[in-house]
């Protein structure tokens, strides 16, 4: 298993608020944000776990990102 793949499997296990500042800081990361197929994998692991979450992590994470917008 490569590198990036062993950081994208333990991506896809932290919780969705804590996927969610990964990307946002990968973004903001002026190394990070050039490989845009890196975080184009971060963001389409986040929206397959997103679909799988119950409603109660939904509900946590929907509160987590408007908090993370509102700053």
């Amino acid at each position: 298993m490569s590198s990036l793949e062993k950081r994208l499997e333990v991506f896809r296990k932290l919780p969705l608020r804590a996927q969610l500042a990964t990307i946002l800081s990968s973004k903001a990361n002026s190394v990070l944000s050039q490989n845009q197929n890196y975080i184009a994998s971060l963001e389409r692991i986040h929206q397959e776990c997103l679909a799988n979450a119950t409603t109660e992590a939904k509900k946590i994470y929907q509160q987590s990102a408007k908090d993370l917008n509102n700053l």
